[in-house]
């Protein structure tokens, strides 16, 4: 059984001890070090993030007022309680882009006091807009993890889902697990 979160646009963090323990919890991440517990988290324009650790693995699911919240450190700290060392690597999955993501100049404020001044950024149809992906990788950059990011728009790119660009229902998955061996 896989760990598949209640989505809430937080900061919570679950603990995964068994294959499936957890799932349905309302948090936006989730952590293990238990061999075949699969966790999943469910993305339409919001960002999935998977850490990989020496003996963990964790995904978070990341739009901008989880980022805001500070998910993506907390599931750092919540593997580094695991592993005792930090995640040794990051991979971001598709999401939308600042090509797409027009964004109100109050919230972008206050993201960019948090995050900076290079996550503004502009649509294609030259509107204020927030580069998830430049705030994010600040974030893993900073905590001294290598991250890899798949630069995909989701509301731009037809092989994802979009919430913003069609109001669907569906969704794609990021799944983490570890293997024995």
């Amino acid at each position: 059984p896989w760990t598949s979160l209640y989505q809430v646009h937080g900061d919570g963090v679950v603990v995964v001890d068994a294959a499936g323990a957890h799932s349905g919890t309302r948090a936006d991440a989730a952590v293990t070090s238990v061999v075949d517990a699969p966790l999943a988290i469910r993305v339409a324009d919001c960002v999935p993030v998977a850490l990989l650790g020496d003996r963990s693995v964790g995904v978070a699911h990341a739009g901008w007022r989880g980022l805001g919240a500070g998910v993506v450190e907390r599931t750092i700290e919540a593997m580094k309680e695991l592993d005792g060392t930090n995640p040794i690597a990051a991979v971001v999955g598709p999401h939308i882009g600042a090509c797409c993501y027009e964004f109100g100049d109050a919230d972008l404020d206050d993201l960019a006091d948090r995050f900076g001044l290079s996550i503004r950024s502009t649509t294609m149809d030259g509107r204020p807009a927030l580069d998830l992906s430049v705030a994010l990788s600040g974030i893993l950059e900073g905590a001294g993890i290598p991250v890899t990011v798949d630069r995909a728009c989701t509301s731009c790119d037809d092989r994802y889902w979009s919430f913003r660009a069609t109001a669907t229902a569906h969704r794609q998955a990021m799944v983490v697990w570890i293997e024995e061996g």
